[in-house]
């Protein structure tokens, strides 16, 4: 008899984790997210080559607040680089400030923030794709990144010379009157869109 119920309880405990796991993963995945479904694909145009990208990923390790964009590359250990050259990770986003360093060839960057929203239900946030294209416009480079998924974002920039960090904050001119920050630069107020 007791060789029955612990098969059965066994059977039972199986039936119950098995359903448990296909709840939090498949029905309501938001509540235990054990796959990331996050994608980071790069391009260029002939001019440049993915093997000379570098984007590096982190949760609020920056501040707009910052003396100067050299501030960016001071300590390199709190990002995570999600594509290098052609090898790529997961971007692990979170509710809040996304924080993104882009490089190219050692000798340009960007830097901008995707800040994703909390819907306050416990959860992680929804999957998002990352699209980051390289190009040449007005001799200059240039770099167009298209996020989709719950928190898009879209905008072409181009990239800053790393020799001219420590004269650009938020990649824009320290001694600009520049106040707001868009997550990607700070404007001046009648410039906010």
């Amino acid at each position: 008899m007791t060789k029955r119920i612990f098969i059965f309880s066994g059977l039972l405990i199986l039936v119950l984790g098995g359903l448990a796991y296909y709840y939090l993963t498949t029905v309501n995945r938001d509540i235990l997210r054990l796959d990331n479904g996050n994608t980071v694909t790069v391009a260029t145009d002939k001019n440049f080559t993915t093997d000379k990208v570098k984007i590096e990923f982190g949760l609020s390790v920056n501040t707009i607040n910052r003396q100067n964009d050299l501030d960016l590359f001071s300590n390199k250990l709190k990002y995570t680089t999600v594509y290098d050259g052609g090898s790529s990770k997961k971007i692990k986003t979170d509710f809040g400030e996304n924080d993104f360093l882009i490089t190219y060839d050692d000798k340009y960057y960007l830097s901008f923030r995707q800040f994703i929203e909390s819907d306050f239900s416990g959860g992680y946030p929804a999957d998002n794709y990352y699209s980051f294209y390289f190009f040449l416009k007005d001799k200059q480079l240039n770099v167009k990144v298209d996020i989709t998924g719950d928190s898009p974002m879209t905008f072409e920039r181009p990239m800053n010379l790393i020799s001219n960090a420590k004269l650009l904050r938020c990649n824009s001119p320290i001694d600009s009157t520049k106040t707001i920050y868009n997550m990607i630069e700070l404007e001046k107020p009648n410039e906010y869109k």
